[in-house]
């Protein structure tokens, strides 16, 4: 005999859904050559890299500064150091993006005055970008830690208008939600592509989590989007933003390059995709 059981709780709720730190993290592995790393504890970076590698079936390149107990109280700066040092050094990445934590947000670790003195004790580091996001994950969301991850980015590697203020009107910026897969963007690229324009995603997970298998092994994030082409997206002609959630990121950029910017909250259905199509 059967037993029907009646659930009394009104939902059921992923938390990694609900975390910043993985959302921040999610955004650097759309950039090529990366390394996301979170400061805080190991369980906290082993339980985002599981939801990511089932999701994707692939390897994901996600590092953690390994935070004890003892290193929670007394501060984070050597676990730190420690990270970025190794990371450099096995890895060699293009850009490391840093993603706080709940542990070290509670602590209080001023990770801007921690990067600044690692940079001064060690010059090989001077030319690595590296990106502070704080996404405390007793706050906040996994899209809020997108948001404030591509915002930052945004805001440290963008560079200003050139001299002369001259921009290329066939450029054109894509700012996509999380909300967009690896072959919504391809399908975009497309698209902007056919109208003769030369779109750059921000973040590009197309390139880097869309199940191909590189030639040789990297330990770093594949394909994507480079640190360089992101220094030149001041010069585009428009930022389209997808998802309300990109609307902080347009505003960042609209205001260090004056790059005009439209958001569009949806593309599903044929009202919004027509509005696109007209944009």
């Amino acid at each position: 005999m059967a037993i029907v059981t009646a659930p009394t709780k009104a939902c059921a709720v992923n938390p990694l859904k609900m975390s910043q730190p993985i959302g921040g993290a999610f955004a650097f592995m759309g950039l090529r050559g990366a390394m996301p790393l979170l400061h805080g504890s190991q369980g906290c970076t082993s339980f985002g890299l599981t939801l990511f590698v089932r999701h994707f079936k692939e390897a994901v390149p996600l590092q953690t500064t390994a935070m004890s107990e003892v290193a929670t109280v007394l501060g984070g700066y050597e676990n730190l150091e420690q990270a970025i040092l190794n990371i450099y050094n096995r890895t060699k990445p293009k850009i490391i993006g840093i993603c706080s934590t709940g542990v070290t947000e509670t602590n209080g670790d001023d990770v801007d005055a921690y990067l600044k003195l690692i940079r001064s004790k060690h010059p090989q580091l001077a030319k690595l970008p590296l990106v502070y996001v704080s996404t405390p994950d007793f706050k906040g969301a996994f899209q809020d830690g997108r948001e404030k991850a591509v915002a930052r980015i945004a805001e440290v590697l963008v560079e200003g208008p050139n001299a002369n203020g001259l921009r290329d009107p066939s450029k054109v910026n894509v700012l996509p939600g999380c909300h967009l897969t690896p072959g919504d963007l391809d399908e975009l690229r497309v698209i902007l592509e056919d109208f003769g324009l030369r779109p750059s995603f921000l973040p590009d997970l197309a390139g880097s989590l869309d199940g191909h298998i590189p030639d040789e092994f990297t330990p770093t994030t594949i394909g994507s989007i480079g640190v360089d082409e992101i220094t030149s997206m001041g010069r585009a002609g428009w930022t389209i933003a997808i998802g309300a959630q990109m609307r902080r990121a347009a505003e960042v950029m609209q205001v260090k390059t004056g790059v005009a910017f439209r958001i569009f909250e949806r593309l599903c259905g044929l009202g919004p995709n027509d509005e696109f199509m007209t944009f």
